[in-house]
């Protein structure tokens, strides 16, 4: 897109941040309607609709700020950089989310809740490993 103004690093990474940010948003409540629907877990006093959408603009908006710094300061090897590291926090995430137990009395709801932060773990930080550089690379294609 033709811009009467030249737009900076940080306000591309910011709207790649942004955009990463909407469409996990829309992977994480798929994600968390179908695993209610599927184990019947109704305790939204963690996890719920408003809390998904916060967390999830607010994380890729870091993602994306994040990016533009490693890039900004090391060029190329900064997005390996960032892949690498937001991979590692993701694995360390998602190991951690699969040790939560013993909130419930019911055995179901401590699986299913397991299972929610999981999920969560894994989208959002597979959102951010892998859709910010891609879209940061695409960016001149896309807006």
């Amino acid at each position: 897109m033709e811009y009467a103004y030249q737009q900076t690093t940080l306000s591309k990474h910011l709207s790649v941040g942004v955009l990463a940010g909407y469409l996990l948003t829309i992977f994480n409540l798929f994600f968390d309607f179908l695993l209610r629907s599927l184990t019947n877990f109704t305790y939204s006093e963690i996890v719920n609709v408003s809390s998904i959408i916060f967390s999830s603009m607010l994380f890729m908006i870091i993602a994306g700020l994040i990016y533009h710094f490693l890039f900004v300061n090391f060029k190329m090897a900064g997005a390996v950089i960032y892949m690498a590291g937001f991979a590692v926090l993701t694995i360390v995430l998602f190991i951690d989310a699969s040790h939560i137990s013993n909130h419930f009395s019911v055995p179901i709801y401590n699986d299913a809740l397991r299972m929610q932060f999981m999920g969560h773990a894994g989208i959002t930080g597979g959102f951010a490993t892998v859709v910010i550089p891609f879209i940061s690379r695409a960016f001149k294609y896309i807006f």
